[in-house]
């Protein structure tokens, strides 16, 4: 355990440095929400592209090689964005659209495996403490990277930080080597696995090689399909993922270009995201849950909704600094907190109803279709960011993100969805 968890902070601290240093230069250099925007639709386009490809693959070929090769490609994608950026630095936006071309790639790659080995790597009890100290880890490197970020970002160019980001690469390159992965079990025949919850018997497993990418993606479109509770969640994932690109968008926006706030004050307010995040990940890994994971995760939902209807107060009621820096701390430990208690225990039940051998294919059709709208709801919302008053935005994107929490959850509670997947 100790190994993935010091993999995972090597990892999220490195590109959680990389990642403030690119937003903050591009806001910088265009002074633009909408140059931002295009900068973040790039990553769920790709992914839309990728999803049979990465499922496919990760169903049918070894976890291990499948993370190893991707951070081989990281790095040598970081070392290309460096060079490129030495020799031809008036085509910074063009060299980091290709940049975050390569990450998403490599990043739906190495997630995904990931993702799909945790229940070859540790024992079905132990899934949630797993996944509640991993979030702790990578929120602790997530908390330290907007302030150290910000600091080196005063000093170095960003083609320098590509390089200083192929160290952290390299370092979680050296953990994923030493992982000792259980043999998962056989692939099951496409057909079988989606129409039936049960694992098919041994006899009758075929042997993922002799599937075709295209009857693999359709065995996992078909699990969705016929599974109603990871179907509703991932629809949902989509909806609320347009909205919250008010958020991702919003947040760096607000602060940097409407409100001035300088560079190591927005990475102070950044790391609150991490501090509620390494709250929420110690408190979910000692406790355990006594309701369904779904409702756990749509009450914080909507907890989250009303938080992001008041995230617009400071550009309207014009405070002092020290009053936006401390506003917005605040918020975002809020958000930290609410963001762990809504995805650990929906993966945790994911990675538990989910056949192991039918994970690589699920996960990343269902973390494809809810970042779909995403592209839309930057572009929408870059374009609103610059022509309309930003709290006016927040108050929309938050209304709209409880009410459809609030017709999910009753919709849930309400039919036999929940009690159809029962979870220990």
């Amino acid at each position: 355990m100790v190994t993935l968890l010091a993999g995972n902070f090597f990892g999220a601290f490195g590109s959680g440095m990389l990642g403030f240093a690119i937003g903050l230069y591009i806001l910088h250099r265009t002074g633009s929400a909408l140059g931002m925007g295009v900068n973040m639709m790039v990553g769920p386009m790709v992914a839309v592209v990728l999803t049979p490809v990465v499922g496919y693959i990760v169903d049918t070929r070894s976890h291990k090689a499948i993370m190893i090769s991707a951070q081989i490609g990281t790095s040598i994608g970081l070392l290309a964005f460096a060079v490129a950026f030495a020799r031809w630095p008036q085509a910074y936006y063009a060299e980091l659209i290709v940049l975050q071309i390569i990450l998403t790639v490599t990043d739906r790659f190495l997630s995904t495996a990931l993702s799909a080995s945790l229940v070859t790597l540790f024992p079905g009890d132990q899934l949630q403490r797993v996944n509640s100290l991993n979030q702790s880890v990578l929120s602790t490197a997530q908390l330290l990277s907007p302030m150290i970020g910000a600091v080196v970002y005063t000093f170095i160019s960003i083609g320098a930080f590509a390089l200083v980001e192929i160290v952290f690469e390299l370092l979680t390159l050296a953990c994923i080597v030493q992982l000792r992965f259980a043999p998962a079990p056989a692939a099951p025949e496409a057909s079988a696995a989606a129409e039936n919850d049960a694992p098919v018997p041994a006899a009758n497993r075929v042997p993922a090689e002799k599937e075709s990418m295209l009857a693999n993606f359709r065995a996992g479109l078909r699990y969705l399909r016929q599974n109603r509770l990871v179907l509703i969640t991932c629809l949902f994932g989509a909806g609320v993922n347009f909205l919250f690109a008010a958020v991702n968008l919003g947040l760096p926006y607000i602060q940097v270009t409407v409100l001035k706030m300088p560079n190591t004050l927005y990475g102070l307010t950044d790391a609150g995201f991490a501090v509620g995040m390494i709250l929420g990940g110690i408190a979910l890994s000692l406790i355990t849950l006594k309701q369904h994971p779904a409702i756990i995760s749509f009450w914080s939902i909507m907890v989250l909704a009303v938080i992001l209807m008041g995230i617009g107060i400071p550009a309207k009621l014009n405070w002092l600094m020290s009053a936006n820096v401390v506003f917005y701390l605040l918020v975002n430990v809020c958000i930290g907190l609410l963001i762990v208690a809504i995805n650990t225990p929906m993966n945790t039940m994911m990675q538990k109803i989910v056949p192991p051998a039918m994970q690589g294919r699920v996960f990343m059709i269902n973390g494809t279709v809810a970042t779909l709208l995403m592209p839309l709801g930057t572009l929408i919302f870059g374009f609103l960011f610059d022509h309309t008053a930003a709290w006016l935005l927040f108050l929309a994107a938050g209304m709209g993100t409880f009410l459809l929490a609030l017709g999910v959850l009753l919709y849930l509670t309400r039919s036999s969805v929940l009690a159809d997947y029962p979870v220990e």
